[in-house]
């Protein structure tokens, strides 16, 4: 979890910061979880230019190649805690149940590798970018982040009931 935090920490703070920064204030692609418009999209590559291109392909790209695996690995071993035994309940979930539950940040991951090929074609194509290509990758995006938010509500909803029974079990061993 806590690599997982880091590398989302400086992508956003360092990586996509220096984007956007380049891009007078536009949000890079992987920065806007609604999509993006072949316009919007045309406006931003273009107000990056060739080193910005450059610097997405060769560093932000990089390291959202590693952290698609991270993240799915994090929030995995995280779903797989929170539902076993005495966490959430009594006995652990239901073998189907923790699948699927599995499946949430599985999918964050499959969407994010599908963002970022249509990430790095559309700044490949550069001038010759397509509204296909435009409307592959912010499809990829918009599901990336629906996958995402289900995947982190999902989390801090087990979590909060993870704390609920923790408190509970505590305020019984202190009424004792």
């Amino acid at each position: 979890m806590i690599v997982s935090i880091a590398l989302w920490a400086f992508m956003v703070f360092w990586t996509l910061a220096y984007l956007k920064r380049i891009a007078g204030g536009l949000a890079p692609f992987d920065m806007r979880p609604f999509g993006y418009t072949f316009e919007e999209a045309r406006a931003f590559i273009f107000a990056i230019g060739d080193i910005g291109r450059n610097y997405y392909l060769d560093v932000q790209l990089q390291i959202d190649t590693v952290y698609p695996g991270v993240y799915a690995l994090s929030r995995g071993l995280l779903l797989l805690w929170v539902t076993s035994s005495g966490r959430t309940s009594e006995r652990p979930l239901p073998f189907a149940a923790r699948a699927a539950l599995l499946a949430l940040p599985l999918a964050t991951t499959v969407f994010d590798y599908a963002e970022n090929q249509g990430i790095a074609a559309m700044l490949t194509a550069g001038a010759r970018l397509t509204p296909d290509m435009v409307a592959w990758a912010s499809f990829w995006t918009q599901a990336k982040s629906l996958a995402a938010l289900a995947t982190e509500l999902t989390c801090v909803a087990l979590l909060a009931l993870v704390f609920f029974r923790w408190r509970q079990r505590r305020g019984q061993m202190q009424s004792r």
